[in-house]
């Protein structure tokens, strides 16, 4: 009998111990997610991601005015927030992986992706995409990079 109740005693406080331990434990990795958060927060204040340049090459009609593309395109250095803005057709050097195909290259570059969403739906970067579809033997391509 005294050593059932030393057994029961002993089990109660086990029983306790582990409940006391998984809370601890629950608590633990809560506070662990937390700080895993915090830490990633700061390290994109402190490690900012870098200037985002975007690329656009346009493949134009045969005998479509490339002044008035690069007009259109000029306007956008308006723009809050574009920066570098260049544009240049191509130039060929007899390289046989060139892409041809495209007439013309524009070139820009944003501070970081915010400014690259404003840029999307700036009316000025809307209205260059109307008053060039004349112009346009297709849809352009684009290419988007972080600057390293």
């Amino acid at each position: 009998m005294k050593y059932n109740l030393i057994l029961f005693v002993l089990l109660i406080f086990i029983a306790c111990s582990d409940t006391a331990l998984k809370e601890e434990l629950a608590t633990t990795k809560a506070d662990l997610k937390t700080a895993q958060n915090t830490i990633e927060t700061l390290k994109t204040q402190i490690e900012p991601e870098g200037e985002l340049v975007h690329l656009v090459l346009f493949r134009l009609k045969p005998g479509a005015d490339q002044a008035k593309l690069v007009a259109e395109v000029k306007k956008m250095e308006a723009i809050e927030g574009l920066m570098d803005l260049q544009i240049g057709p191509f130039k060929e050097l007899g390289d046989k992986r060139a892409m041809s195909e495209y007439s013309m290259l524009m070139e820009m570059s944003f501070e970081n992706e915010a400014a690259y969403q404003k840029y999307q739906a700036d009316p000025l970067h809307l209205a260059l995409k109307e008053n060039i579809k004349s112009l346009m033997a297709g849809p352009p391509a684009t290419y988007d990079y972080i600057k390293k």
